[in-house]
């Protein structure tokens, strides 16, 4: 769970806040008004992040092709009526 800090301490201490996150791979999440607005990671967060996110597209491309082959597809000429262009 990410330490959660006001928005305006962010911006008062934005050096000493980076660096936790870049020396000690911290994950901060910064409020305002009490929603959570942004939240700063480490670069290494951030790779694991999206190698997590390439991952889910492999997946949902591989749900997509099995549905098709079960299912088959739909003309191109079918598909533009259907979206109407």
């Amino acid at each position: 769970m990410p330490d959660v800090v006001p928005f305006s301490e962010v911006r008062e201490k934005f050096s000493e806040i980076t660096r936790r996150v870049h020396l000690g791979g911290e994950r901060i999440a910064m409020q305002s008004h009490g929603k959570t607005i942004a939240v700063l990671v480490s670069p290494s967060d951030l790779d694991t992040l999206e190698v997590l996110e390439e991952r889910l597209d492999v997946l949902d491309a591989l749900d997509a092709l099995a549905d098709y082959r079960a299912n088959g597809g739909l003309d191109f000429e079918d598909l533009k009526a259907d979206l109407d262009l």
